[in-house]
């Protein structure tokens, strides 16, 4: 993306300074002198384009942003060029045409250019946007909200409803939970998802750390496009997928210290289940291999008792614990049954899917291996009537 480094240093200083002190049309003549030398500079005619909303010059202002969201779409900014769009349409409302191309450029990325064999870049991959067919990006585009935030404004606080999933368009917004950061999002960024597609409250606060400009997708939106359209339900579902997964896998003892390539790769091996109150995921003497990471609730981990025949408990299950690794590790036959206490969801990878990641990744073996034994001593002890 283009800055300012092709302008001269008095122009742009000038235009610095009279909008700094809110003379709007003063500023504007001193950046429209800029612009004429330097035509290119997104940001640039960003600001102009602002400043000719601002003191009235709609049809000046609309054609510089058209200018604006097809410089960022070109550039690969797929979420500023919406943004744009977005801002488009309020000036004018038969502006749609804008959208429509960025779902046809969108959806020819990678696609060789007719009659030769280069390759578009077009706009890279995008969460969420990326698994949409272009009718789908159209209309999910359509529906998209802008919000903005002040510096330091709340978004949502922990607790409240998680009805909107939210993009970053520009600044950047900060995660926190009981003052605790978590992260801070920018540009291009997606969050919010948890909530909205769990149905349960925010997990976090977000609130802006510079002024911010977000895209929101609101669900009573989403979920009429959803029945209507299949794709994009079905990529809302690969984007959660993809989110939940990297995002459990992350925060687990086991699987977290993997390099992010290969902790992505790792993910596509498991799939996300829910699972009801009192449902058995696991049953004693089973012989498949699936190996499993609690997301979400609480399980119960028995077997049988040699003393009377009755259930023995070993163990209680929560959020970013494995079970399953002595069938997958061992090759042998389930030691113990595994039931829900709650309502919750677990990942579950095959292990004939996680056989070959093992063998290139020594150290993830060993470390099951090593849980194994360890819930294994445990076992015997309590078997015995010697532990906790």
């Amino acid at each position: 993306m283009l800055f300012f480094h092709k302008a001269k240093k008095d122009d742009r200083a000038a235009g610095e300074e009279l909008f700094l002190k809110g003379q709007w049309p003063q500023a504007l003549a001193s950046y429209e002198k800029v612009l004429v030398k330097d035509a290119e500079n997104v940001q640039l005619l960003r600001r102009v384009a602002d400043l000719r909303a601002r003191v009235g010059q709609k049809s000046r202002a609309v054609d510089a942003y058209r200018k604006v969201a097809e410089l960022y779409a070109g550039s690969g900014f797929l979420v500023q060029a919406i943004a744009i769009h977005k801002i488009l349409l309020r000036l004018d409302p038969s502006a749609g045409d804008v959208g429509h191309k960025l779902a046809d450029l969108y959806a020819q990325r990678g696609i060789p250019a007719q009659g030769t064999a280069e390759v578009r870049k077009g706009l890279p991959a995008i969460p969420l946007f990326s698994d949409l067919d272009p009718e789908s990006f159209r209309q999910v585009l359509d529906h998209l909200v802008p919000r903005s935030l002040a510096m330091g404004e709340t978004l949502f606080r922990q607790g409240e409803p998680g009805d909107s999933i939210f993009v970053v368009s520009s600044g950047s917004v900060r995660v926190s939970r009981e003052g605790r950061v978590l992260a801070e999002l920018g540009e291009g960024e997606f969050f919010g998802e948890a909530a909205f597609f769990s149905h349960e409250p925010r997990n976090a606060d977000v609130s802006a750390v510079a002024p911010a400009e977000l895209l929101e997708m609101r669900r009573e939106d989403l979920e009429p496009l959803m029945a209507r359209y299949p794709g994009v339900s079905n990529a809302l579902g690969v984007f959660y997928r993809r989110r939940i997964l990297d995002g459990v896998l992350a925060g687990s003892p086991l699987f977290g210290s993997l390099p992010e390539t290969e902790r992505k790769r790792i993910a596509d091996l498991f799939e996300l289940v829910r699972i009801a109150a009192g449902e058995t995921v696991l049953r004693e003497g089973d012989t498949d291999r699936a190996l499993y990471l609690v997301k979400r609730g609480r399980l119960s981990v028995t077997t049988v008792s040699p003393a009377n025949g009755g259930p023995l408990r070993l163990a209680e299950l929560g959020p970013g614990q494995v079970f399953g690794e002595v069938s997958l590790v061992a090759r042998a036959p389930r030691t113990a049954t595994v039931t829900a206490l709650e309502a919750g969801e677990v990942l579950r990878a095959e292990g004939s899917a996680l056989d070959p990641f093992l063998e290139a990744h020594p150290s993830l073996r060993e470390a099951l291996e090593l849980l194994l034994r360890e819930r294994a001593e445990d076992t015997v002890a309590k078997v015995l009537g010697r532990g906790a």
